[in-house]
C-alpha cells in the first residue's frame, strides 16, 4: 500500500499529465476556431478552449496545494465578502430560472441545444457556491480549513 507521500506524488504526476492534455485541447480548439466558419462550431470550440484553460489552472492549484503549501481559507476573510457571494448565489438561481423558462418557450433545436448548455453551466455555478457554503459552515466559527 502506497504511503500518503507516494499517493500525493502519484496524484501530482497524473495532474501534470492531464495539464499537458488540456494544453493540447487549447491548441486543437484554437486551430478549429481558425478554420471553422460556422458560428455554432466556433462558439462551442471557444467554450471548450476556455474550460480547458480553467481546468489547467485548477489542476495547478491542486499541485501547488501539495508542493508549495496548503491553501487556507479563514472565517475572517470569508466575512469580508460573504454577503456578495450570497448575492451572487441569488443571481445564479435567477439565471437557472431564466434558462428553464427560455427552454420552455422554444421548439428550436439550436436554441434548445444552447439553452441546455447554459442551464447546465449555471447549475454548475450554483453547485460550486453551495459547496463553498458547506466549507464555510464546516470551518465557522473555528478558524481555518
Amino acid at each position: 500500500m502506497p504511503t500518503q507521500k507516494d499517493a500525493i506524488r502519484n496524484l501530482i504526476e497524473v495532474l501534470k499529465q492531464w495539464q499537458q492534455i488540456e494544453d493540447d485541447a487549447v491548441r486543437n480548439t484554437s486551430k478549429i476556431i481558425k478554420k471553422a466558419e460556422n458560428p455554432l462550431i466556433k462558439i462551442i470550440m471557444e467554450i471548450i478552449r476556455q474550460d480547458s484553460a480553467m481546468h489547467k489552472r485548477i489542476q495547478q492549484m491542486i499541485i501547488d496545494n501539495f508542493e508549495k503549501g496548503p491553501i487556507s481559507l479563514d472565517t475572517k476573510e470569508l466575512n469580508l465578502f460573504w454577503e456578495l457571494v450570497e448575492e451572487h448565489d441569488k443571481l445564479e438561481r435567477k439565471t437557472i430560472e431564466m434558462a428553464e423558462k427560455a427552454m420552455n418557450e422554444t421548439t428550436s433545436p439550436l436554441a434548445n441545444y444552447l439553452l441546455k448548455y447554459l442551464l447546465v453551466d449555471e447549475q454548475k455555478h450554483n453547485q460550486l457556491l453551495e459547496e463553498i457554503e458547506k466549507v464555510k459552515k464546516g470551518i465557522y466559527p473555528y478558524g481555518k480549513i
